[in-house]
């Protein structure tokens, strides 16, 4: 009685069956008659209105979403399993996508095969399913799974290739210190062309289409790929995409790790907030959320990632002396934000700016200097001052092998613009060298007007 109450309710929401023909073909599983394979159909069709009420997959296509038998060799000899669609799931491509619903055998006889419907093995967001083969019915039609793109219904999302087509301007930005979003366009268009065809929604929903500017900082800044390292591993920050009564996970398989890309999706016609949504997640999480398309920030965000986490190399010089040695400390690249991994007794873990606060890491190379593993003697002389006079607080630094830290990392106001790095008079006891007086010169302006 359940399912029998769940296909009605499929086909009143569009998702019916076409009747099926009064002569059925026989369908075989490894030469053995399925038995009822009719009613098999419409039972993993009730399964996958499920899906398809709670937004797992979208319905596209041009057909209506039904349940089909995969044809595995001569005759009709099938899979073990339903395949049902067309469908999209959320994050994937634009084309067609399909939900396996296996088949479990209960009972054999000399008539054949009786088999039980199991629940959709519904793909993660982002993952494509689809059959080998020809699909077919009971009443003998069959039709390919690759059936391009057709029409969009509620909870449809494709993350496309940026293929230049024109939108309108939008200006939305969105990050932490591994990922940094940027949405650079916006659109609402009545139809998307797309490789496969063009798309359009079906009643009820409208199209929508984003284009995102991704720079994947986690990726290509070496700090994120230091081991060991202790506790868990800095994760990997997850965005997402909230619109009217439902909440998308962009894959990030599906988006570029330095580049742009297209999101199209689908939203109820009578509109609604629509937002990006950036969670850092493991140590000190943060949730980050602005709408699109305007920019506009909602809730509280740390100013400093509202900013740029600043150039990949810069070039400014203090002038510093190790024992006999004269030379210079230059500093390479300054970053700007919320988290920085430092060293920590042999190993490295995250650390986190306080409320208010920044962290600014100053990447170093010294020039004309002993090379000896002195970092972890020398990183305490390593100052910063911000503007007014006031000496930054160091967090920590990460060694390296040479005699200064490969960076070190000091917290900050988050609205600073600028601040003064310098190398203050000590003495260090260093390998081979033993106690040397080191010294240092004028400070040097590092900008972080960024």
């Amino acid at each position: 009685m359940r399912w029998l109450v769940l296909l009605l309710a499929l086909v009143a929401g569009g998702c019916a069956t076409p009747a099926f023909s009064a002569e059925q073909v026989r369908l075989t599983i490894e030469g053995e008659a399925v038995l009822d394979a009719a009613g098999l159909q419409a039972r993993a069709e009730a399964e996958l209105s499920y899906t398809l009420s709670f937004g797992y997959v979208a319905r596209t296509g041009h057909d209506p979403v039904s349940c089909w038998f995969a044809r595995t060799g001569e005759a009709f000899e099938v899979d073990t399993r339903l395949w049902c669609g067309p469908v999209q799931v959320p994050g994937t491509a634009a084309t067609t996508d399909w939900v396996p619903v296996p088949l479990k055998q209960v009972e054999r006889s000399a008539s054949g095969l009786r088999l039980e419907v199991q629940p959709a093995q519904v793909p993660p967001q982002g993952s494509r399913s689809t059959p080998v083969g020809k699909l077919v019915r009971t009443d003998g039609r069959e039709t390919s799974a690759d059936q391009g793109v057709g029409e969009a219904g509620p909870d449809f999302l494709a993350v496309l290739p940026d293929d230049g087509q024109v939108l309108d301007a939008a200006s939305a930005m969105v990050r932490d210190d591994q990922l940094e979003v940027h949405v650079t366009g916006y659109s609402s268009p009545s139809v998307w062309p797309t490789a496969e065809g063009d798309l359009r929604a079906e009643h009820g929903v409208a199209l929508r289409v984003l284009r995102v500017r991704v720079t994947r900082h986690g990726e290509v800044d070496s700090a994120f790929g230091q081991t060991p390292w202790r506790g868990w591993l800095p994760q990997p920050p997850e965005l997402s995409l909230d619109v009217p009564g439902r909440r998308h996970r962009l894959p990030a398989e599906r988006l570029p790790d330095q580049g742009s890309a297209l999101i199209v999706y689908t939203v109820p016609v009578a509109g609604g907030p629509e937002s990006l949504v950036l969670d850092t997640v493991g140590a000190k999480s943060l949730q980050q959320r602005v709408e699109v398309p305007s920019g506009q920030v909602v809730g509280t965000a740390p100013v400093v990632l509202r900013r740029a986490p600043g150039p990949e190399s810069i070039s400014v010089s203090t002038p510093v002396a190790v024992g006999t040695s004269a030379g210079s400390l230059e500093v390479v690249r300054a970053r700007l934000g919320r988290q920085r991994p430092v060293s920590s007794g042999g190993q490295h873990e995250l650390a986190t700016a306080g409320p208010g606060m920044a962290l600014v890491e100053l990447r170093l190379v010294g020039h004309g200097l002993p090379s000896v593993f002195g970092a972890g003697q020398t990183a305490a002389l390593v100052t910063v001052t911000v503007p007014g006079g006031q000496a930054a607080r160091q967090v920590g630094a990460r060694y390296g092998g040479d005699t200064f830290p490969a960076a070190v990392v000091f917290e900050v106001p988050e609205d600073v613009r600028a601040v003064t790095v310098a190398v203050a008079a000590g003495t260090v006891t260093l390998p081979q060298l033993g106690a040397v007086a080191v010294t240092g010169g004028a400070g040097v302006e590092v900008p972080l007007d960024f």
